[in-house]
């Protein structure tokens, strides 16, 4: 059985990383973006309380597990497609825009 992978496109820096199917976004994140290339290392709770790992979903589809923080996520914020990476499975390519913990280097315009 071949399992599928899917890249997700982190904007507005344009890197790339690749998530095995039985992965969330945040572990293929932690394993290939965070604390890598100058950008800090991931330290929110992975659990869908504390709303660090939040991120507005721009492109593409997550199967989004329903037991998190309605306080991390209210429900307005997930009807705008906004999501817990650390709850979110990949379903098609993504591309995402992080809203904490990125480096946005100005002399690096290709990363």
């Amino acid at each position: 059985m071949v399992s599928s992978q899917y890249t997700i496109r982190i904007e507005p820096l344009g890197k790339e990383v690749t998530a095995k199917e039985e992965e969330t976004v945040l572990e293929a994140l932690r394993r290939q973006f965070y604390g890598r290339d100058g950008q800090p290392f991931f330290p929110g709770c992975r659990r869908g309380g504390c709303a660090y790992c939040k991120a507005e979903l721009l492109k593409g589809k997550v199967d989004h597990h329903m037991i998190y923080s309605r306080a991390a996520l209210p429900d307005e914020e997930r009807n705008k497609n906004f999501i817990l990476t650390c709850q979110s499975r990949p379903l098609s390519d993504l591309t995402l825009r992080l809203l904490k913990g990125v480096h946005r280097s100005p002399n690096n315009k290709n990363s």
